[in-house]
């Protein structure tokens, strides 16, 4: 569980999140006029949320968000394994997601509840409090898999699009060598496919090119580096990959909206608290 709290306007993007087979159930405890979510580099919404709604994010899809106002909100970290747990308790099998748009914004009740009770405990963390906090998100899994549960929307493969292990495939390949780069035709070769039809269904996939993808990663790897003030913007593009510091801010502005410096600048005034 994390509590995060802006209280200053102007946060910008957040930082990226990274692959993995897991959602955020987010808690909004404070209305937005302004919600733009990505995921795989590509826009999926833009829209205001009100106080007491929840979303989804879907971990293995690269989510970033946009925040422009003060910030109030819950994130129950979900491994999906753990849903899968809830539903063989309930007898589900044939319900392997939680069927959630991303950037559909549901008003729960029992959701808000259960933040709501758990509220207190970030005021006063104690370890006396680790069962109640372990039935209560045993509790919203199951409650994630009765009412929100639905098939796997991974196993729907689009026409044109890769095979979700030839999409794992190329992005682990390309994460592997993020700083030197990789030829299409290894990625092509690895997957069985031409270099055309690699390249057709991965853009097909991912709203991206293989290329794109791979300098859209190289900026992920660039924001990590951004967190030491010291840095200088040149040396984080040489380390990120980045053949030069103006190819650096031309693809970091391409995917973020704003210039590098003008991101780490908004950084600067952002107050966080996380309790495990």
């Amino acid at each position: 569980m994390t509590e995060l709290r802006i209280d200053k306007g102007g946060y910008g993007m957040t930082s990226p999140i990274g692959s993995n087979d897991a959602y955020l159930i987010c808690l909004n405890l404070k209305k937005q006029a302004t919600h733009e979510l990505w995921c795989d580099g590509r826009p999926v919404c833009s829209t205001a949320y009100e106080e007491g709604t929840t979303y989804l994010l879907d971990l293995r899809r690269d989510p970033i968000t946009y925040i422009s106002e003060p910030l109030h909100s819950l994130y129950f970290y979900i491994p999906r394994r753990a849903i899968d747990e809830a539903n063989e308790e309930i007898c589900r099998s044939n319900v392997t997601d939680i069927a959630l748009e991303p950037g559909e914004c549901v008003k729960d009740p029992i959701i808000m509840s259960i933040g709501q009770t758990l509220l207190p405990i970030f005021r006063n963390p104690s370890a006396l409090h680790q069962p109640l906090v372990g039935h209560l998100l045993q509790g919203l899994c199951a409650y994630l898999a009765l009412n929100f549960g639905g098939p796997s929307a991974t196993n729907d493969i689009i026409k044109g699009t890769l095979a979700p292990w030839q999409q794992q495939r190329v992005t682990q390949m390309m994460r592997e060598r993020l700083f030197e780069g990789i030829s299409i035709n290894e990625l092509a070769h690895a997957c069985g496919l031409s270099t055309g039809t690699l390249v057709r269904g991965f853009k097909k996939s991912t709203g991206v090119s293989p290329h794109q993808w791979l300098l859209y990663r190289r900026v992920d790897r660039a924001i990590e580096l951004m967190s030491e003030p010291d840095t200088s913007l040149a040396q984080i593009a040489f380390s990120s990959g980045f053949s030069d510091q103006s190819h650096f801010s031309r693809v970091f502005a391409q995917k973020m909206g704003v210039t590098p410096g003008a991101w780490r600048k908004s950084q600067a005034s952002v107050r966080k608290t996380v309790v495990a």
